[in-house]
């Protein structure tokens, strides 16, 4: 267990931490698969693959395809998905509150692509809590590489030991145990209980409320 007094600075995951894209981003992976004369995928299906960018979950929703140039598909999927970014996407009940009742710094660190996520926190009145926004294409490498939050630290002149990372799938636990921080695994996202139980975050949160909680008693 990790105990501090001196929490600085709050990284959220974005989805399945922050907003529940998953329907949003089903209906374009559907969309791709139409174009390619494969039949749909249902959301949990989908929701299993989300976490490692949308190149990756181009790969993974097309896996039928032998030798297919993905280059051609992940462009589709990233002009369709443009146009439908928040139709269905919402944030979770209680995030809000929860990033007004946090009084740490927060950053945004998602996979997705940077401009995607600044135009989903920006569409949902959650871009004001973030000092920065970061996607999988604002650094040289993406989570679980540490480097990230090393650049995130460096920025902000911060150690290890300031940080906490926020966020429901493995790629988020692994780079906040990479890169040696405090890391909270919520509940309430697109992993099981028995998921988070075998990524072993520090912490587990089962509503976006508990990791205020959370994050109040890291600093008592």
């Amino acid at each position: 267990m990790v105990l501090n007094n001196n929490i600085k600075l709050i990284i959220f995951d974005l989805d399945g931490t922050l907003v529940d894209s998953q329907y949003d981003l089903t209906d374009s992976v559907n969309y791709v698969r139409h174009e390619y004369g494969l039949s749909p995928l249902p959301v949990d299906k989908v929701a299993s693959y989300l976490g490692s960018g949308i190149t990756a979950l181009v790969k993974a929703v097309l896996a039928e395809l032998k030798n297919e140039n993905f280059d051609v598909a992940v462009k589709m999927f990233k002009e369709n998905y443009a146009e439908h970014l928040t139709d269905k996407t919402l944030p979770y009940k209680g995030i809000t509150e929860t990033l007004s009742n946090i009084p740490q710094q927060k950053v945004l660190l998602s996979n997705k692509d940077e401009k995607f996520s600044k135009q989903i926190l920006n569409t949902l009145g959650l871009s004001q809590y973030f000092t920065e926004i970061y996607g999988g294409d604002s650094f040289k490498e993406k989570k679980p590489n540490p480097l990230p939050i090393y650049e995130i630290m460096k920025k902000f002149s911060l150690n290890k030991e300031n940080v906490v990372m926020v966020g429901d799938g493995a790629n988020d636990i692994m780079v906040g145990k990479n890169a040696g921080v405090t890391t909270i695994g919520v509940l309430y996202g697109y992993s099981s209980q028995e998921k988070l139980n075998d990524l072993a975050p520090n912490y587990q949160a089962k509503s976006p409320n508990e990791i205020v909680s959370i994050i109040k008693n890291l600093n008592n």
